[in-house]
């Protein structure tokens, strides 16, 4: 039977809080960019934009995991 041991859970919930800040963070930008786009006519504009936010935010979000880990 495999058992995990305390530090390879901590590991894996590292990578697990790494995966979901950029993903959410860069569909959220995404929702948003197409949100605004629609309102404003310019979707492809803003939704570009929104992906740019939301990596950024996401990989700024990353960093701050790995820095305090």
């Amino acid at each position: 039977m495999f058992r995990l041991k305390p530090e390879d859970a901590s590991g894996l919930r590292l990578v697990i809080q790494l995966g979901l800040s950029v993903s959410l963070s860069l569909l959220g930008g995404i929702l948003l960019g197409r949100y605004l786009g629609r309102l404003f006519g310019y979707e492809l504009l803003f939704v570009f934009l929104g992906i740019v936010a939301g990596l950024s935010a996401g990989f700024r979000e990353a960093v701050r995991l790995l820095m305090k880990k």
